[in-house]
């Protein structure tokens, strides 16, 4: 059988090696391949059957797929090494031949490597978990999962965002489900010469009628004066779980007050002496 030298071998003789594998080992291929195509089915069986005992054991959402993927990756590995022995390559060979297209691998896997280290970054140091509603990369959702490679997040209109795990645990990441309270800021703007001291009384009034909104820490109003308008903040808290439904009652009861008491509000305005 040909030997390779990682320093003087050439493509001839790498197709050399090639037939010379075909040839001699044909037969010990196809049962190669078989074994193949039975110990992938295997491997495949099994990680169902550990998926189950996870889920009896109710382990960690967050842990079970980054799991079951590294489970996997590793039996598929073993599975073509004992396939490569049964073939009777030797490792020395084929190291050469993979040696030889080191650089070329090293720079492949490179990412890859920076990926499954920032997985078992994120399921060591848990800044989320499966289930939060996260902002990162430029991308907000609720976490799907968190893959070996990647975590995958939903967005409110359903959308799938796939971040890898290396540029997601190297930046800043954004819990909003973290803390079981949080607040929320109804920002609008009044027009100049507005009576604040009868509107601000009134908006702390609409925030107290919804049962959802805490009276510890009272809900406060903060104004502030620009060239153009007068800036209005509502601020007060509730439970994380009910934050979409009370901000969104709380803006419309807000509207409705405005309009209902024709309050000014201002216009956009355009210099024409540009």
């Amino acid at each position: 059988m040909l030997l390779l030298n990682a320093d003087t071998f050439t493509w001839a003789d790498v197709i050399t090696f090639l037939k010379d594998v075909v040839f001699k080992f044909g037969p010990k291929l196809l049962i190669a391949c078989l074994i193949l195509w039975v110990g992938f089915k295997l491997i495949r069986f099994l990680v169902k059957k550990i998926e189950k005992a996870f889920e009896k054991k109710n382990l960690d959402l967050s842990l079970r797929p980054f799991l079951i993927s590294l489970i996997s990756i590793l039996l598929k590995v073993l599975l073509i090494l004992t396939v490569i022995g049964y073939l009777g390559i030797e490792m020395t060979q084929f190291t050469a031949i993979l040696a030889s297209c080191g650089v070329a691998i090293g720079l492949a896997l490179s990412g890859t490597l920076q990926n499954v280290a920032g997985g078992v970054v994120l399921l060591v140091l848990r800044p989320f978990k499966v289930g939060d509603y996260i902002e990162a990369q430029g991308y907000e959702g609720t976490v799907k999962e968190i893959m070996i490679f990647t975590t995958t997040l939903v967005t409110v209109d359903n959308k799938v965002i796939t971040i890898p795990n290396g540029a997601l645990s190297g930046s800043s990441v954004i819990n909003y489900s973290k803390m079981e309270d949080r607040r929320i800021d109804i920002k609008f703007n009044l027009a100049h010469g507005v009576d604040i001291s009868q509107i601000n009384p009134r908006l702390i009034e609409i925030a107290k009628q919804d049962k959802r909104i805490f009276s510890t820490p009272e809900p406060t109003v903060i104004v502030s004066i620009t060239d153009l308008a007068i800036n209005v903040d509502l601020r007060f808290w509730c439970k994380n779980a009910d934050y979409w439904n009370v901000m969104g009652d709380i803006h419309t009861a807000v509207y409705n007050y405005l309009v209902s008491e024709k309050i000014s509000l201002p216009h956009p305005k355009l210099d024409l002496m540009k």
